[in-house]
């Protein structure tokens, strides 16, 4: 939702016309206030697949974080890998073989060194890393190193940092938006409605009432928040 949506909707449950007012300026400080607080809470990790570098920019492939959780090929290779096959090798393995015998048939043939050579390359697969990356908070990038042939695109998961509240796209972030800017915004009409009293005036204005219900929204919400925030805690 965008800012002028979260503004109609607060402005709507408080009963407010929609239209260009002081109070509708006051409506979206409150939601900027909500948002700021909220952001504390939203933990949830995106993916963004960007070319393979050795040295990647965050900011030059639009990524906005503090926290990269992990980076990984976009299409890794499977099964084993043979060190001498990808290094073209592969006649040197055929050639241990005895593929073909002086009577013309194949009972001579010899796996023996296929086996080993087999071996040998689980070996060096276990003990070695195809992919390792390292993050660079404070020069906001990503390193990489990858064993040939390099892949042509990576995929990195991280901890987004929203600056607009246009990017909260769960319905559940944007419902607790709105619960908060709507509690912000009744306890700024509170204070001000609440600042004077006319004694003995047969009209009253409703700020003391205001107050208490903001009040209270905004201790259940953060409870709620407090209860779950194990809960959307990612770890690394």
């Amino acid at each position: 939702m965008t800012m002028d949506e979260i503004v109609q909707q607060v402005s709507f449950m408080l009963g407010f016309p929609t239209n260009d007012n002081v109070e509708e300026l006051q409506i979206e400080t409150a939601v900027n206030i909500a948002f700021r607080e909220l952001k504390r809470y939203i933990k949830s990790p995106v993916d963004k697949t960007v070319p393979f570098s050795t040295r990647i920019s965050l900011k030059k492939v639009g990524i906005k974080t503090k926290k990269v959780l992990y980076v990984y090929a976009s299409y890794p290779r499977i099964g084993l890998t043979m060190s001498s096959i990808d290094s073209a090798n592969v006649f040197q393995v055929a050639a241990a073989a005895k593929t073909y015998s002086m009577i013309g048939n194949t009972s001579n043939i010899n796996l023996q060194p296929i086996m080993t050579e087999m071996g040998m390359a689980q070996v060096r697969n276990t003990l070695s890393t195809d992919f390792q990356w390292k993050h660079d908070p404070q020069n906001d990038v990503v390193y990489c190193t990858h064993r040939d042939p390099r892949p042509s695109t990576v995929t990195i998961r991280y901890v987004p940092i929203f600056e607009d509240v246009s990017e909260i796209v769960s319905d559940t972030w944007i419902d607790y938006l709105v619960r908060m800017s709507t509690a912000n915004a009744k306890i700024a009409l509170g204070r001000s409605r609440s600042k004077y009293k006319v004694e003995g005036s047969n009209v009253s204005l409703d700020g003391e009432e205001l107050l208490s219900e903001a009040n209270a929204e905004l201790e259940a919400i953060r409870t709620e928040l407090e209860q779950r925030k194990s809960h959307f805690l990612v770890l690394n």
